[in-house]
């Protein structure tokens, strides 16, 4: 059985991805899985050890979720199983650990980019999730609403295609939703265009060939706007990115632009890895 995991935290972010992923799993015909990582906080000072009660934090947690479960149930388009795991455990190695177990099609985050104290909170983990986390990875902004998965588009850089194209991967997603496939690529006066980079085309149209995509030069001296646009301007559902490796030290002081797309986008944006 298909199954889909959304890592909550009671937040309104939280519940809104864990509405769009109950629509998303009725469509696509998957369980869906509540899930709550929880650790003991910290004591504020050496004065400050409040005593906190481990059953009764469990028994708190799996309250919220069983809320949360009816609540989203109540907002699901049909009928779906859902499941609630709570845990005392750090996300990262909790949400590694329940993916090895039940290797799901799809985790549910959301991400929050009202102000950069909401961004640091909240979507500091979602960003870090799709670091270290080596499976498909749907991002969801704030207020978005679930429809039915038509036209997914690719953004693409045609560098390296395939060592960095998960093809197996995307040929799911894309049959096993009948979408429509939609190759983006974005470029301002051909300034980054590269020599090597019209062979990768070719070669990534031989790749995809079967899957029957349309290629789009969309002209942008910002690549993030120019992929926002083209994407309400042509009404994709989702965009497909796949997150190129950095070292450590980029991750935590650059900005790449999966990062930036992901906090300006108003659509879905599903991340898989190289």
């Amino acid at each position: 059985m298909k199954a889909i995991i959304v890592p909550v935290d009671f937040s309104t972010t939280a519940a809104n991805a864990a509405e769009f992923a109950g629509n998303l799993a009725a469509f696509y015909g998957a369980d869906l899985l509540l899930y709550n990582a929880y650790e003991i906080p910290v004591a504020l000072s050496e004065y400050a050890y409040p005593v906190f009660d481990v059953g009764e934090m469990q028994k708190a947690a799996i309250h919220e979720l069983e809320i949360l479960k009816e609540n989203t149930k109540a907002k699901v388009r049909g009928s779906i199983n859902i499941n609630i795991k709570a845990e005392m455990i750090t996300l990262e190695t909790g949400l590694q650990t329940l993916c090895a177990e039940i290797n799901p099609s799809l985790v549910v985050m959301g991400l929050s980019g009202k102000n950069a104290l909401t961004r640091l909170i909240v979507g500091s983990n979602t960003i870090k999730a799709i670091h270290y986390l080596k499976y498909p990875i749907l991002v969801v902004p704030p207020k978005a609403e679930f429809i039915p998965i038509r036209k997914i588009g690719l953004a693409c850089d045609y560098k390296k295609v395939v060592e960095s194209t998960p093809l197996a991967l995307l040929k799911k997603i894309v049959t096993d939703f009948r979408a429509e496939l939609h190759v983006l690529n974005v470029d301002f006066e051909n300034m980054h265009f590269q020599p090597g980079m019209l062979k990768e085309s070719f070669v990534l149209s031989e790749m995809l060939k079967e899957l029957k995509p349309e290629y789009h030069s969309i002209e942008s001296a910002d690549v993030i706007n120019g992929l926002n646009n083209f994407a309400i301007h042509s009404k994709l559902d989702w965009i497909v990115v796949i997150p190129k490796k950095h070292s450590v030290v980029q991750k935590i002081f650059a900005r790449s632009q999966t990062q930036q797309l992901l906090y300006h986008t108003t659509i879905p944006i599903l991340c898989i890895h190289e």
